[in-house]
C-alpha cells in the first residue's frame, strides 16, 4: 500500500511541475509577442517621422503653421498647395476658371492672399535698410497680349528680327495672355534705386531678397541657371509666392517651381 500510494503522489507532483511549466512557456510567449509588435510599431513611427523629415509635402496638402520658421513667418497665413504651387507657363495655361482676389497695395494690384506676406517681406527689408519698390503685380490677359505684342515690335525694331523671330524670343522674356503667371496675382517684380530689371541684379535689395524671401514664401521664379526647365530668361526682379514651407524646401532642394512640381507629383504616385 505504501508504495502504490508514494507512486500516486509522484505521479500529481509531476502533473503540476508540467502544469507550471506551459503556464510560464504561455507567458513567455505572449512577452515575446508583445515586444516583436512593440519593436515593429516603433520602427513604423520612426521611418514615418524620417520621411516626413526628407519629402516635400503630396500636392494638393498645405504645409502646417508649425512648420514655418517661427522667428521670420510671424504666423502667416497658409494656403493649399493648389493654390501655391499652381503652375502656369508656356506649356502650362492659367486654368480654367481660376478666380484672382485682386487687392491694391504699394501702386500695384496683387491677389489678397499673398499681401499679409508680401506687406512683411517689405516691411523687414525696409527694417534692414533694403527699401523695395513694387513696381509690377497683377496683369490681366489682355494686358498680358499687350505687353507681348511690345516686346515683339521692340525685338523687330531694335534687333533687325524677323516677326516669327522676334515672337519666339519674346515668350522667353515676356509670355502670352493665358500662360502667364502674371495673371494669378501671386508674382510681383520689384525695383530699387532706380534699378530694374536685370540691373536688379546688383542691387543689395536683390541679395537680400535671395536670403530672406523664401521665409515669407517668396521665390525667384526664373533663376539664372534654370532657363532651360523655366523656358525664361533670368528676371532678379520677378518673385512668385509658393508658400513659406515650400519656398523653404525648394531652396534646400535647389528646385525652381517647374522641377518641384514634377517632383512632388512623382512622389504621390511612389
Amino acid at each position: 500500500m505504501r508504495k502504490r500510494r508514494e507512486k500516486i503522489i509522484k505521479t500529481h507532483a509531476q502533473w503540476h511541475s508540467q502544469n507550471q511549466m506551459k503556464k510560464i512557456r504561455i507567458f513567455m510567449t505572449v512577452i515575446v509577442i508583445t515586444l516583436v509588435f512593440s519593436l515593429a510599431a516603433g520602427s513604423l513611427l520612426a521611418w514615418s517621422r524620417m520621411r516626413g523629415l526628407f519629402e516635400p509635402p503630396a500636392s494638393g496638402s498645405s504645409t502646417a503653421l508649425s512648420e514655418m520658421n517661427p522667428s521670420k513667418s510671424g504666423g502667416l497665413p497658409v494656403y493649399s498647395d493648389s493654390l501655391s504651387l499652381m503652375l502656369v507657363n508656356q506649356s502650362n495655361p492659367l486654368p480654367s476658371g481660376y478666380q484672382v482676389r485682386l487687392a491694391d497695395f504699394e501702386g500695384q494690384k496683387v491677389d489678397e492672399r499673398i499681401v499679409p506676406a508680401l506687406k512683411q517681406m517689405m516691411e523687414k527689408a525696409r527694417t534692414d535698410g533694403c527699401p523695395l519698390t513694387l513696381s509690377g503685380g497683377y496683369v490681366d490677359s489682355d494686358g498680358q497680349n499687350r505687353l507681348y505684342e511690345d516686346e515683339v515690335q521692340r525685338l523687330m525694331k531694335n534687333g533687325n528680327l524677323s516677326r516669327v523671330r522676334a515672337e519666339n524670343q519674346a515668350l522667353n522674356t515676356v509670355g502670352k495672355g493665358g500662360y502667364s503667371e502674371n495673371q494669378t496675382g501671386l508674382a510681383v517684380t520689384f525695383s530699387a534705386d532706380g534699378k530694374q530689371g536685370d540691373d536688379f541684379a546688383s542691387a543689395k535689395q536683390y541679395h537680400w531678397l535671395s536670403e530672406n524671401s523664401v521665409y515669407y514664401g517668396f521665390i525667384l521664379r526664373f533663376p539664372s541657371e534654370k532657363e532651360s526647365l523655366t523656358g525664361m530668361e533670368f528676371q532678379p526682379g520677378h518673385f512668385r509666392y509658393v508658400g513659406t514651407g515650400n519656398a523653404v524646401k525648394m531652396r534646400e532642394y535647389s528646385m525652381c517651381l517647374e522641377e518641384y512640381a514634377a517632383y512632388l507629383s512623382k512622389q504621390s504616385q511612389n
